[in-house]
Parts: C-alpha cells; structure tokens; sequence
C-alpha cells in the first residue's frame, strides 16, 4: 500500500487547474517529465499533426481517501496540452521561466504510480470514484417528466401531415410575422401572453437584437421586410431568436423567403423543447407553412429515449454525485465507460 501513498491533495489539484482555462507552463524540465511519461506507452491515435495518449492516471487524496485522477496527453507542434478531466488543462513548452514545484509533482507521482497500474490494472476499478468516472443514461431515467410513446406518435403523424398538405408562403409582412410569433407566444407560455399584442410577446421574451427590424416603417408591406432581410442589416443580431437564452440560443422562428417558402421552427437550448413542440402543435393547428427538421431528435430528447453523458461535456449532461440517493436511483441505469489503459511500451 505504501507503493500508491499519494503525496498530492486534490484540493491542489483544484487550485491550480480548475478555472484557469488553460494553465501555460514555459519549463524545460516539466516538458522532459511530460515526455518520459508519454514515452511510456503506444499513442492512442497519430498523424502527421497530433498524437494523442490516454490513460494515464495520478493518484491524489481526497476527503480522507485515495483516489485515482485520468489525464490524457496531446502533443502538437512539439508542446505537450494536457486534460484533467473536469479539472482543467495545461499547456507545457520547453522554456527557463520558473514554476510552480506542483506541475512537476504532477508527473513526477504520475510516474511513480505507473508500475503499480502495470502490475494490477484492476486496481484503477477501486480507485477511480464514480463521479470522475464516465459514461451514458437514458433520459427516461434523468427527466422529470417524460413523453408517452403514443403522444410521440401522434405529434410525429400530426406533423407529416403537416408537410404533405402545407401551403408555400414566400413573403410576409413584419406584422405577419409577429402575428405568427403570437401564435407560438400564446402556445408556449398561456396566460402570461394572452393579454398581450404581438409587439408587447416579441419584447417580452425575445433576444432584444432585432437588427433594425422594428424600425421598418409600414409594418404591413411585405416588400419593404424583404427588402430588409435582403439588405443583410440583421447580420451578428439576433431579430429571429423570439426566445432568448443565455446558453446557446433558445428558439429561433425564421421567416419565410423565395428559397425557403415556410417558417422555419429551430430549438437549440433543449431546456426550451417543451415549449418549442407547444409552438409546433400551435402552428400546424392554425395551417402555418413551417418546418423543423430537428422534430423527431427533440420528441425523442422529450420522450427519453435520447442519452446523456455523464461527467462530461456532451450537448446532454447529467452528473453524477456520489450519494445515497444517486446510487439508489441512477446507478443501475448508467452504462459505464470502459476504464482506458494505454497499450504499455515495456
């Protein structure tokens, strides 16, 4: 056991990685650690440009225990970029500015560790806690509230039915538009939009950037909102985002053009995917030329039938905590990655 005694705490290790982006470290006898340790194993992809390792680990204390924390090694242009999953990175060039005795313990412990892993890879089950470890659930068993099969269905005939039997639509007015935006508003959000126009819905929930959109001056001339989107004024703005989100973006509602005769409906932010299929439904409900092409993908995200990673850093995260509750509901369902081991050189 003295062999995996760690001598680094995994508060340092937040500390000095986590939120500093990426951590630049210009010191010849780091990047000759760097390499020594890299020089240890087969790389588990190459070209010309880039070779990656993974699979290396650093054992660490932390909260009493020892732990095992997996980095992997990227080398480009002859400097060394190296991940500490959910920790934070390090970009390391050979240089003479000093640094911090930690990043060379780094690599120093990680090589002193190394014989153990190569003597009982299966230490690396009991060592990595499952909080740092990764892999996928189902969103059937992470979402609150979930889609039935037969409500999937049916908004997926409803909306084919839609697309066979809709109407082109090649230009509208800028009152059109809001009155189509209305329409998803209404949908999406009841009561609260009810009382209000469509001007009063569009300031109220969409990004506010409207690219000159509003200062159009006959808001019923079609020709005249064209015209505006032919002069490409809303360019870096955000007139069509009618629901604003700080991640991402949230839903977009296009409008209709010669090359494109039907709105086109786009959710990015998949908090909002409720409300973009209520908008959806409304749309085909009143016979409004439109299309989404993610449809099916946010039905499925809504019916749970779509994967989250967990512990990483995909589109749908779910992250898992090392608790009692945790255990008992989430993880019988989560399929774990398979622990990487590099193809050891010696």
């Amino acid at each position: 056991m003295d062999k995996i005694k760690p001598q680094i705490i995994y508060a340092e290790m937040e500390y000095y990685l986590h939120g500093f982006g990426e951590k630049e470290i210009e010191n010849t006898e780091i990047y000759t650690l760097a390499r020594t340790l890299s020089d240890e194993a087969l790389p588990s992809y190459q070209d010309k440009l880039d070779t990656i390792w993974e699979g290396f680990y650093l054992l660490v204390k932390r909260e009493g225990r020892v732990i095992a924390l997996p980095f992997g090694i990227h080398e480009y242009n002859k400097e060394f970029f190296v991940h500490f999953h959910l920790l934070g990175n390090l970009h390391i060039k050979r240089g003479e500015k000093e640094s911090e005795e930690f990043y060379k313990n780094i690599f120093s412990e990680a090589l002193r560790f190394m014989p153990v892993i190569k003597a009982d890879e299966k230490i690396l089950e009991k060592l990595i806690p499952y909080d740092i470890r990764t892999g996928k659930i189902k969103g059937l068993y992470v979402l609150e509230k979930v889609l039935s099969k037969n409500s999937k269905e049916k908004i997926l005939k409803d909306y084919a039915r839609h697309v066979e039997r809709n109407p082109e639509i090649k230009e509208i007015s800028l009152n059109e538009y809001l009155r189509t935006a209305g329409i998803c508003y209404i949908a999406a959000y009841g009561k609260k939009a009810k009382s209000l126009s469509p001007l009063e819905m569009y300031k109220k929930w969409a990004d506010g950037r409207d690219g000159g959109m509003l200062s159009i001056k006959d808001w019923s001339d079609r020709k005249e909102f064209q015209d505006w989107m032919d002069s490409g004024k809303d360019a870096g703005e955000h007139p069509f985002e009618i629901v604003f989100s700080w991640h991402r973006h949230g839903i977009h509602l296009y409008p209709p053009s010669s090359y494109q005769p039907y709105y086109h409906l786009v959710v990015t932010n998949y908090a909002y995917a409720t409300e973009f299929i209520k908008m959806a439904k409304a749309l085909i409900k009143e016979n409004i030329p439109f299309r989404a092409h993610e449809f099916k993908n946010v039905l499925d995200y809504l019916a749970g039938e779509t994967y989250f990673t967990v512990n990483g850093y995909e589109e749908h995260n779910f992250r898992y905590i090392p608790s009692r509750e945790y255990k008992r509901k989430f993880f019988r369902h989560i399929e774990w990655d398979k622990i990487k081991i590099p193809e050891w050189k010696t």
